[in-house]
């Protein structure tokens, strides 16, 4: 369930200052972009039933018939501040239908930050660039830029038992709507 951090893409480089609190913010970032630039608003982009891709499993050790993959971008000052994908593992879904049924009208963020019963296990940051799976998600958000990005990577549990995952990737509009 947790992940092998091995796994992912080492890049050696240290996050910027101003990035660096982001990727360690325990809470929710949603409240701290709220509290940093004023606003932020949740656009999801897609939520659909998949089979595990190569990333879900080499890098989560998925090994499940269906994974339910919903990508967000987070915006504020229309300016894009981070893409997300939560990875619900089909049993995590089933165990626990009525908490996920409510990514119809609620964030993630929100769910996992009021629910007693959820507690995340496992929270790492890395860099990414274009040797990583992941920078390829971001493409219509990066347009020709070729920048390293941050992550962070959390797993997280309902009732200690069903897993549940959620990657953040930090964009360059981040910055922009908090300065």
């Amino acid at each position: 369930m947790l992940i092998k951090a091995d796994n992912l893409l080492n890049t050696l480089s240290t996050p910027p200052a101003e990035i660096e609190c982001w990727l360690k913010h325990q809470l929710s970032l949603t409240a701290k972009l709220r509290s940093d630039a004023g606003e932020a608003r949740l656009e999801v982009l897609k939520q659909h039933w998949v089979r595990p891709n190569w990333w879900d499993k080499f890098t989560l050790g998925l090994q499940t018939s269906l994974v339910m993959h919903r990508d967000i971008i987070m915006l504020a000052e229309q300016n894009p501040c981070w893409f997300a994908r939560t990875i619900i593992p089909e049993l995590s879904y089933q165990t626990t239908p009525a908490f996920f049924a409510r990514l119809q009208y609620e964030s993630l963020g929100d769910l996992v930050f009021s629910e007693v019963e959820v507690c995340r296990e496992q929270m790492i940051h890395y860099a990414i660039n274009q040797q990583s799976l992941e920078y390829y998600w971001l493409q219509p958000y990066l347009g020709s830029q070729k920048t390293e990005l941050w992550s962070r990577l959390s797993v997280f549990t309902i009732a200690e038992k069903s897993p549940f995952y959620l990657l953040e990737v930090l964009l360059p509009g981040l910055l922009r709507s908090i300065n």
